[in-house]
Order: structure tokens, then sequence, then C-alpha cells
């Protein structure tokens, strides 16, 4: 319930994120690492956080 009364004050255009992502220079694979240690903050990672885990992990990819 936090988190939707969270998510709820604060606007994310997801392309957005993605955009500027991709277009910072260098290696973003530091950036997987905490990703993946923030989704298990508040318990299992949950597939909605599984699936933008494993897109950032195709953009590490092609980095």
């Amino acid at each position: 319930m936090l988190d939707r009364q969270l998510a709820d004050l604060v606007e994310i255009d997801p392309a957005e994120v993605w955009r500027r992502l991709d277009a910072e220079p260098g290696d973003p694979s530091d950036i997987l690492d905490v990703a993946n240690r923030v989704a298990t903050v508040d318990g299992p990672v949950n597939e909605p956080e599984r699936a933008v885990i494993s897109d950032l992990r195709d953009r590490c990819r092609r980095a």
C-alpha cells in the first residue's frame, strides 16, 4: 500500500529513463548491481522488478 502511495506522488516516464540511461557513456553494469540490491530491500524480487532488471541487463549487454 505504501508503495502505491509513493508511486502516486512521483511521476516517472520509463521511456525517458531508458533514453537517459542509453545516452550515458561507459559501462552501466554498476547500475545493474544496484538495481538487484534495491529490488530486494522490501522482500523477494517480484515480477515487475524482474522485468525491469531484465531490460536493464539487456541494455548493459549492448553497451
